[in-house]
């Protein structure tokens, strides 16, 4: 037991956690932020593999957890189903420092899903002002982008593109994809430049923007390498955290305590806390303090299908940007935009999870196919012997997968039009025979599907008569006094985007209540 005492302590340095800590500091109050992971370089001079904003960040900042793609009852074996890596960010910044940089907004739909979930309180309306807090968007001055947050955006010219984009651009527009100036202008349908949180090709993660700015605070300090294990509770109310740290285990005591430990890692604390399903907690051996079967539910991630393809020779190479061009489409199963096709394009074979060493070739092309919506549902719980079980569900929900497989037929049509044949050499694994089958393309959809590292949803928000609902809509957890979850765990429904700008607008938002 130690006699320190916090305002707010905050587990987690991720996307939410810097964020709400940052702003809570910046009042006044004393905080305490606690990260499992490592903290970046401070220095400008000393070397950070997570600075380079062209490339997913994979090995050496990253939780190792390995995911059920399918969750329980699939048909394989569920040792093969439990391979797939879940590289999740763990390092101060989170998942936003290991990332691909990109910067989309959640779309105005995606908030009237969260209405229709018990949350009138984050309508299109009202989460808008934040988006504008967060950003620093150089290309849209005004209207409905910030220009003065401290979230640089950037997309690239379109005559400035690999030819390779380009060529994926102009095969949408001959598709019948209408080009979008903006894709965080709140349509839909379209083709454009992805925005991105890079300048120069530089990770402003929140690290680099929102830590930066009050680091030098007297009262914030940040403590790498800390596990938290639990909440400390007095009945209903959170007094603090016990946390692990260079093999010892101590205690600090807090007014409020903030879990922004992320869609995987705040879940399992509650649990671990006695609070969740009965039945889990009591799995721990530990006693259930509330009984919320929310915890750890309704886990949701973005299902993904890519096409990998080889370059022709000298096409393409490391260090240059590698996902600059993306398109929201219908499948055409209803009339949904449902669908985001990428091209990744100057991928180093040794990026891949699961592919290093099955491909041959030192540099590739992919068509990434993803679901912005999907129904499948999974859950994440503590493992007695200290892990995280992840069951993600995909392939359990028929339209899902043929959502996926029109959606693959379309990035196909792409991958064999004469501008882009001509400029790759071998595609893997995918013919046109397998394309043109259904049931063959939906087997293959099911067995290469792989998740997007977007999980939301494992506590999620909701009223106080959703019995599933964990947390209320100011993210307090429900029947608690001084705790609340501050991550994309309380996101009743998944976006359509990726997630990350969502997290830190929610944080932005949450923030000024945090501690008061």
């Amino acid at each position: 037991m130690t006699d320190e005492r916090w305002d707010v302590v905050v587990v987690g340095a991720g996307s939410a956690g810097v964020v709400v800590a940052a702003r809570a500091a910046a009042r006044g109050h004393r905080v305490l932020l606690l990260e499992a992971g490592a903290d970046q370089p401070v220095s400008r001079d000393e070397p950070n593999p997570v600075r380079d904003g062209t490339r997913l960040i994979l090995d050496g900042f990253n939780w190792d957890h390995r995911a059920n793609l399918r969750g329980p009852g699939a048909t394989r074996s569920r040792a093969l189903w439990t391979r797939f890596p879940y590289r999740l960010g763990k390092v101060v910044g989170g998942s936003s420092s290991v990332n691909g940089a990109v910067a989309m907004r959640a779309l105005p739909a995606d908030f009237d899903a969260w209405v229709k979930q018990g949350n009138p309180d984050w309508s299109w309306e009202h989460v808008l002002p934040y988006f504008r807090k967060v950003e620093d968007d150089a290309d849209f001055r005004g209207g409905d982008h910030g220009n003065h947050g401290p979230i640089p955006i950037r997309r690239p010219r379109r005559d400035a593109l690999h030819e390779l984009d380009r060529a994926f651009w102009d095969e949408c527009e001959r598709m019948g994809v209408p080009t979008l100036d903006d894709l965080n202008g709140g349509v839909e349908h379209g083709v454009g430049a992805v925005p991105a949180n890079a300048v120069d090709g530089e990770r402003m993660d929140v690290t680099a923007t929102y830590l930066a700015a009050v680091r030098h605070l007297s009262n914030l300090e940040l403590r790498p390498h800390s596990q938290v294990r639990r909440v400390l509770l007095d009945g209903r109310r959170a007094t603090g955290v016990e946390v692990e740290r260079d093999g010892e285990v101590t205690t600090v005591l807090a007014g409020e305590v903030v879990l922004s430990a992320g869609a995987i890692g705040s879940p399992l604390v509650l649990q671990r806390s006695g609070i969740g399903p009965r039945d889990v907690v009591e799995a721990l051996g530990v006693r259930c303090v509330a009984d919320l079967p929310g915890v750890g539910e309704n886990l949701v991630d973005h299902p993904s299908v890519v096409m990998w393809a080889k370059p022709r020779d000298g096409l393409c190479r490391p260090g240059v940007p590698w996902r600059q061009v993306a398109a929201r489409v219908p499948s055409g199963l209803d009339d949904d935009v449902d669908l985001q096709i990428w091209l990744l394009n100057n991928v180093e074979r040794s990026t891949i999870p699961g592919f290093a060493d099955r491909l041959g070739w030192d540099m590739v092309v992919g068509i990434s196919v993803m679901l912005l919506r999907p129904e499948s549902r999974g859950r994440v719980y503590a493992d007695p012997a200290g892990g995280a079980v992840i069951e993600l569900g995909f392939g359990s929900v028929d339209a899902d997968v043929e959502r996926l497989a029109r959606g693959v037929r379309k990035a196909w049509r792409v991958l064999r039009s004469p501008v882009f044949a001509d400029r790759l050499e071998e595609v893997q694994a995918w013919t046109d025979a397998v394309v043109a089958d259904d049931d063959l393309l939906r087997r293959a959809v099911r067995n290469v599907v792989s998740p997007g590292w977007h999980p939301i949803g494992s506590n999620r928000m909701g009223a106080a008569d959703d019995p599933a609902a964990v947390v209320d809509q100011r993210c307090r957890v429900r029947g608690f006094a001084g705790l609340r979850v501050v991550d994309a765990s309380v996101f009743p429904t998944m976006p359509g985007a990726p997630t990350n700008l969502t997290t830190i607008m929610l944080a932005e938002r949450i923030a000024p209540g945090v501690g008061e």
